[in-house]
């Protein structure tokens, strides 16, 4: 049984602005605190002490396998709803992180580069969450968060920005501001809703005059798989959303620890379910945001059958023909992918720098493999406030960028 292609969904004139978080009725709120109280403390438990012992034994970062548990613990038990109550709002976040990062910093020269500037995008729904100072920076970063479409931005994804973009070019002599994108999450928020908000944050930003050559855009997991929708969107034009042309390659686009496909039996993944920030069953609850519980069922019975004629080619540009992404180097100059050798993910990411390789893409790719790290440590370390070797890869691979353009 072949699933409804994604692609059928009509293009909307104009969407909801997504705001705080959802209400739930009494009914919902009665299950969350089921949940709450009974079977999520045992297996977050469990989850804790299965990743411990694997972190330990290996002698890495126990505290951020922990971290990694948790989360694992979260996406599983809850949905995507009841994962919204618990979590701050995306515009919610960066004005609390703008503010507590005001309180600490005393350098004039930084302190001019946190203000709170929220510029909408139109009717989409979304609008972008500004770091730095965008009316006098030379290179602009688009930057879309991780979460699954589930969860909103976290902290951690502004300090991440700021230390690896922000400080980056000032160590470079070179002004850089981030465009943080906040996007309508699931339920709402559901194929093709944010490529639609996506693609007018990128429009606006060459609207602004900012050359494609001066522009950066990227992000982490979710924020990957969007950042692929954009390419991919401007290669294809999907019906009913701006068309983007582009007068030359962007400067680069970075993916961490992306979700490209829907392939859930990979090595990867029998591998390192269990010991990951992502396993089967959070991805399960993304699955059913995404798709519904009937489609993701027969959907997973294609892919195993070697079916991909019902994937979305946007989202999962993994489960299409290989020559999808062919002419990508006309998009950006550089494709920089990171993924860590513990997370699920691992073979996607690796599967696609193998793809564009094979296929001659003209970009300039580079693919970092970490040894000890899980899904999207470049986040953990900046939820932490210990910048460490993610961030500082990240960070090099864009000054060695912004200096050398």
């Amino acid at each position: 049984m072949a699933v409804q292609s994604t692609l059928a969904v009509e293009v909307q004139q104009s969407y909801p602005h997504q705001n705080g978080r959802p209400r739930l009725s009494i009914w919902e709120y009665l299950k969350l605190l089921t949940k709450a109280t009974t079977i999520v403390p045992l297996r977050m438990a469990w989850y804790i002490l299965r990743i411990v012992y694997f972190s330990a034994r290996r002698r890495f970062n126990i505290k951020y396998y922990v971290f990694c548990a948790i989360v694992d613990a979260v996406f599983t038990s809850f949905n995507d709803r009841e994962i919204q109550i618990y979590s701050q709002p995306t515009v919610d976040a960066y004005y609390t992180w703008v503010n507590s990062k005001l309180g600490h910093t005393r350098e004039p020269a930084l302190r001019q580069r946190l203000v709170h500037d929220i510029q909408p995008l139109g009717q989409t729904g979304g609008s972008l969450l500004w770091i730095g100072n965008r009316r006098k920076a030379s290179k602009i970063v688009l930057f879309f968060h991780g979460g699954g479409y589930i969860a909103p931005a976290l902290r951690g994804h502004y300090d991440w920005c700021w230390n690896a973009y922000v400080l980056a070019g000032r160590e470079a002599g070179v002004e850089v501001a981030v465009g943080c994108l906040q996007y309508t999450l699931l339920n709402d928020g559901r194929f093709p809703v944010p490529l639609v908000q996506a693609t007018e944050a990128l429009g606006s930003v060459l609207d602004s005059g900012t050359s494609p050559s001066d522009i950066y855009m990227g992000g982490d997991s979710a924020g990957g798989n969007l950042t692929m929708q954009v390419l991919s969107h401007i290669l294809h034009p999907h019906e009913g959303i701006r068309p983007l042309q582009l007068s030359e390659p962007l400067a680069g686009v970075f993916l961490v620890s992306p979700w490209l496909s829907n392939n859930v039996f990979s090595d990867s993944v029998k591998r390192n379910d269990g010991n990951d920030m992502i396993s089967t069953g959070a991805l399960d609850t993304l699955g059913l945001a995404l798709y519904g519980e009937d489609q993701i069922k027969a959907h997973k019975a294609d892919v195993l059958a070697g079916d991909l004629s019902a994937a979305n080619p946007y989202m999962t540009p993994l489960d299409t023909e290989e020559a999808w992404l062919d002419g990508i180097g006309d998009v950006t100059s550089r494709v920089y992918l990171t993924v860590g050798k513990n997370e699920v993910l691992y073979d996607q990411g690796v599967r696609l720098v193998s793809l564009l390789r094979r296929r001659n893409a003209t970009c300039q790719i580079r693919l970092d493999e970490s040894e000890r790290e899980a899904h999207d440590f470049i986040l953990v370390e900046n939820i932490f406030g210990k910048p460490g070797d993610a961030t500082s890869r990240m960070k090099s691979w864009f000054k060695g960028t912004i200096t050398a353009s």
